[in-house]
């Protein structure tokens, strides 16, 4: 009997680990489509913007940002292309509507609390054809603007999605947010270039004003404003296109801890449930479901400490990290990213940490953004 008992168990284990490494083959098989398609982005030729007057205004909606907003608004003062500025404060408990007011750009209050509305009410008094969201921390080179416009020009878009970048690459933690943040954009930036997309950063996008879809955003949700935004733009046929050209990105800082990155990840992933995008839905499920079978193999090997399950679970990290490797040198090449060797075999466990911290924020609803609950 006992000898039964042991083999079925042998059985129902190895059964588990043969679905372990299906998910992971499926995953190295998103991977490698994600590859693909970043390949088959076009290089647009550089064709520079000659505007007499505005054509754009940047919209930067805010809450306590008086530490960040001035070094923006100097990039943006800098710009190749002329463009106006509008700051909405968001109930901001510190200076920032007075900082930008004394720069001397236009500043109005958002009406009710909350970045959609505060968005909402940038669009409403923009005056321009094209209309740029962007984040309070991010930095800006001195052609984002006329790289961003001329993108929309060249290929009739309705919207156009620039790629945001982390910056410093001091240290290993810098370099893995740096790493998992470009894994991000390698794969919107593909999936839009594709049409199998709908994704961006609210960081780094430019729309055609007449074509923002303001009563689209799900108010209700706290977070979201860019993905909901873009989804109805494809929904009503619109054209979104990628801009991956260096000098369209933006870059801001990484977090500064565990906690506040998977506070981070946990608001992203808090809309997912109520996006209408396939691809997206699906790349959470499988990348969750990796995470599963990763952890729970793990925690198998170290609770029965015996060979097989200690050279099942090996088998299985060796596979995800040689999977990862060459997303992640294609994205160190592609965002100058100076990685070292350990960086890229530490980032699978790295993100499995991130994965988890990320699902335990949510289920506790310990999510905060901006000092509001989402």
């Amino acid at each position: 009997m006992s000898a039964f008992l042991t083999t079925m168990a042998w059985v129902i284990s190895m059964s588990w680990w043969f679905i372990a490494l299906l998910v992971i083959i499926g995953y190295a098989w998103v991977v490698r489509t994600w590859l693909h398609r970043w390949k088959e982005i076009p290089v647009q030729p550089w064709s520079p913007v000659h505007a007499t007057r505005s054509e754009l205004t940047a919209i930067i909606p805010c809450r306590n940002e008086a530490k960040n907003l001035p070094h923006l608004l100097q990039d943006l003062r800098r710009q190749s292309l002329q463009l106006d500025i509008i700051v909405v404060d968001d109930a901001s408990e510190d200076n920032t509507a007075g900082i930008a007011e004394a720069l001397g750009v236009t500043v109005i209050s958002s009406p009710t609390p909350g970045k959609k509305s505060a968005l909402i009410a940038g669009i409403q008094i923009a005056q321009t054809e094209w209309i740029a969201t962007l984040d309070a921390d991010v930095r800006l080179g001195e052609f984002w603007a006329e790289a961003m416009v001329m993108a929309a020009l060249q290929q009739d878009a309705t919207a156009v999605i620039g790629s945001v970048t982390l910056r410093p690459h001091l240290t290993a933690w810098d370099r893995f947010q740096a790493l998992e943040y470009g894994a991000m954009m390698v794969w919107i930036g593909g999936g839009v270039n594709a049409k199998g997309l709908a994704m961006g950063s609210g960081a780094n996008l430019l729309f055609r004003r007449e074509d923002y879809p303001t009563d689209s955003l799900a108010l209700s949700l706290a977070s979201g404003d860019d993905t909901f935004a873009l989804e109805a733009i494809r929904k009503n046929k619109g054209r979104l296109v990628w801009q991956g050209d260096a000098r369209a990105r933006a870059t801001t800082a990484g977090t500064a801890t565990w906690f506040s990155l998977w506070t981070q990840r946990g608001r992203w992933a808090s809309k997912t449930p109520h996006l209408n995008d396939p691809e997206t839905i699906l790349i959470a499920v499988l990348v969750g479901a990796v995470q599963c079978a990763l952890l729970i193999w793990s925690l198998a090997a170290a609770w029965t400490l015996t060979w097989p399950f200690g050279l099942a679970m090996l088998s299985l990290w060796i596979l995800k990290i040689a999977i990862d490797y060459r997303l992640l040198k294609l994205v160190a090449f592609e965002f100058e990213i100076h990685v070292r060797k350990r960086d890229l075999f530490q980032f699978a466990p790295r993100y499995l940490i991130l994965v988890l911290g990320a699902w335990i924020q949510i289920l506790r609803r310990k999510v905060v953004w901006k000092g509001r609950r989402i």
